[in-house]
């Protein structure tokens, strides 16, 4: 399939899942629709393997990936983090009760190697599946890394519709609170009328789409180097967003710069797709094959982050279907919590005021809550279950 009958096609996957997500007010998400319009492309022979390879979009996606990132770290301002402590709090609770509730309670409904691989799995994360893959490579464990292949690709599909229905009842709530309104929508024109007098604010006469990519792209390119020098300890795109937030604190960048862009559905785009990259290589009888055992995964995993969401509702005075939201997070990560958290404010804010002030609120939880998860916990969660393996 030649590169631009590929994109195209990819083009109009994204867009028909995106009018799933509305028609659906978010209860279906644009990630679960692309998920499953692949899966059933992929299965039915409909589309090829190779389509994202094809439509040469896998390199780009990864190249901007920083961009985009850094430009989530303008929705998280320092006055605020002292109050964020409670999401990364809520956050690594929700996945170590998950992860202990699949090691302890799974050995007796499934075998007990299938459980230990698979629990740091559910915590979230690339990386953490390719450290479980290797000890089954290297323990002669081939089944335990099928299901570790699966459990990877599939969990989005639990993940997602949990977080998309506790969001929407969140939302609902938050709307009609007139105060919550007034204040997060006061909270964008502040930061705005703030970062004039901010020491690295550029004149307005910079103000162009290609110096806010350019600015983007810089801090991008500092964070690389900047996570090169940790040795790895800090992960590349922790690192984008760290400095994203600096910088925005500094006015070196704008609140909401990428939309600034007028490249930023395009951008997204990328992104989102480059998610569904190994997609392809799962089929039909790999997924029934472990598919009890996946079951039982979702179900416990689910079961030991609800008990936690619930202490944490109790202990830091958070509506629960926030701690579910943040602890779920770990089932599908960044960009999937960015998305999510657009398309709840979109179909459940009923004024333009009402859907600033539910993104303002939802977005950098939901995007610490997805880093936490995915990218710190379950990578250190993995460190210490492959000792157990």
């Amino acid at each position: 399939m030649g590169s631009i009958v590929s994109l195209t096609v990819l083009f109009c996957i994204y867009a028909v899942s995106e009018l799933i997500a509305m028609k659906t007010r978010a209860i279906l998400s644009t990630v679960l629709g692309i998920s499953v319009i692949l899966l059933a492309g992929f299965w039915s022979g409909i589309l090829p393997q190779t389509i994202i390879k094809d439509a040469q979009v896998s390199g780009i996606g990864m190249g901007v990936v920083g961009m985009l990132i850094v430009s989530m770290g303008t929705t998280i301002d320092f006055a605020e983090l002292k109050q964020e402590w409670k999401v990364v709090v809520t956050s690594v609770l929700c996945v170590v009760f998950a992860v202990a509730a699949i090691i302890l309670l799974g050995g007796f409904v499934m075998d007990p190697k299938i459980a230990i691989a698979g629990s740091p799995i559910f915590a979230g994360g690339n990386a953490a599946t390719l450290i479980m893959l290797a000890a089954a490579k290297e323990k002669g464990l081939a089944y335990v890394g099928t299901f570790c292949l699966v459990l990877l690709v599939t969990q989005k599909f639990f993940g997602i519709p949990i977080a998309s229905v506790a969001l929407r009842r969140l939302a609902r709530q938050l709307r009609e609170d007139e105060a919550f309104v007034r204040r997060h929508c006061e909270e964008a024109e502040a930061a705005a009328q703030a970062a004039q007098k901010k020491p690295l604010a550029l004149p307005s006469v910079l103000d162009k789409p290609s110096v806010y990519l350019a600015k983007l792209g810089l801090v991008a390119t500092l964070s690389f180097y900047a996570a090169k020098l940790t040795g790895g300890h800090v992960h590349y795109l922790v690192m984008c967003l760290i400095l994203g937030t600096v910088f925005f604190a500094l006015g070196f960048l704008d609140k909401g710069i990428l939309g600034k862009t007028q490249s930023s559905g395009l951008i997204i785009f990328f992104v989102t797709i480059v998610i569904f990259s190994n997609l392809g290589a799962t089929t039909p009888q790999q997924v029934l094959s472990v598919l009890p055992p996946l079951l039982w995964s979702a179900v416990l995993g689910v079961a030991g982050l609800c008990v936690a969401a619930a202490l944490c509702s109790r202990l830091f005075r958070m509506p629960f279907t926030l701690a579910v939201s943040l602890g779920i997070t770990c089932t599908f990560g960044f960009p999937t919590t960015m998305l999510i958290s657009q398309e709840v404010s979109t179909a459940m804010g009923e004024t333009e005021e009402q859907r600033k002030a539910l993104l303002n609120f939802l977005l950098p939880k939901m995007l610490v809550a997805g880093f936490v998860t995915v990218t710190i916990t379950s990578v250190v969660l993995a460190g210490f279950v492959v000792n157990i393996l």
